[in-house]
């Protein structure tokens, strides 16, 4: 063999052997599918469980019991899966509003479906949740006759039922504080017993120009007998659009001396407020709650 076939020869072998370097060093990348979701809905039955609007601002996405991420929606996500896939979406929320307390609402069943999916393509999905088999103790949405918030000797303005254009959906509440009217509160006319063990939640619609409160009296023993005592819960900041948020009630409910609880909402006007008018809205209220072992 002539000396240029030997070096052709080691050139194309020592060619080879590099080819085969770089695909050990580099390997082929899989090509992921997509998981799309751009909104969610929430399926309630009308009058047992209210309203169908909700929070519900992420979710925890599983695919074959695997948890790919936790995604605010809308999102598209990249998943190294194919083929038919179980794929489980749990609801996710902000508790009690707040950006650093993320979790799945456990008073939501999860979404569960079986799809397929393709390198490379991307399935969109629309998951509906449902409800738990929870307890709704209080469902208020302001559209019957009687309502179950009544105003307080602490109040020097009335509470006002509203609709149309500023109403959140059908009938909303509304109350408003001038420089003279500059104290608003209303509380439940009816007291709510609430078991110590469970998650319990108020979901409420809220709007408005001015911070107000929400908070509980808890029916305690003190001194020779009962009395409803005062507890702060949650303070509502101004709002120019319609906002539902779900306030966790768990360290309120479990370490008050009673299980009766009143709800109560209170605003006061402060004196250099720079506007006309301090006006609230609230909508589509519910009490409740998930009973565990």
């Amino acid at each position: 063999m002539s000396r240029c076939f030997k070096i052709f020869y080691l050139v194309a072998f020592i060619f080879l052997i590099s080819l085969s370097a770089c695909d050990i060093i580099n390997p082929s990348e899989q090509t992921p599918s997509f998981i799309a979701v751009d909104t969610l809905k929430l399926k309630t039955n009308g009058f047992e469980q209210g309203s169908k609007k909700h929070a519900i601002t992420d979710c925890w996405v599983y695919v074959n019991n695997k948890l790919i991420g936790v995604f605010e929606v809308p999102f598209k996500v990249p998943v190294l899966e194919s083929g038919m896939q179980e794929i489980q979406i749990e609801p996710g929320i902000k508790n009690s509003g707040s950006d650093s307390k993320r979790e799945i609402y456990p008073l939501m069943k999860g979404w569960y479906v079986t799809k397929n999916l393709s390198e490379g393509a991307v399935l969109t999905l629309e998951p509906e949740f449902e409800y738990r088999n929870v307890i709704f103790d209080l469902i208020e949405d302001f559209e019957d006759i009687g309502i179950e918030f009544e105003t307080s000797l602490n109040s020097d303005t009335t509470i006002q039922i509203i609709s149309g254009n500023e109403a959140q959906e059908g009938k909303s509440m509304y109350f408003a504080l001038d420089n003279e009217r500059r104290k608003f509160e209303c509380l439940t006319s009816k007291l709510y017993e609430i078991p110590k063990t469970g998650r319990v939640f108020l979901e409420i619609s809220f709007k408005g120009n001015g911070h107000f409160n929400f908070g509980v009296f808890s029916v305690e023993n003190v001194g020779t007998g009962l009395s409803e005592v005062r507890k702060n819960v949650y303070t509502f900041k101004p709002r120019d659009t319609w906002t539902t948020i779900y306030i966790d009630l768990n360290y309120h409910v479990i370490n008050a001396k009673g299980k009766q609880f009143r709800l109560f909402f209170t605003c006061v006007r402060p004196e250099d407020a720079s506007t006309e008018k301090t006006e609230i809205f609230i909508d589509n209220i519910k009490l409740t709650y998930l009973l565990t072992q």
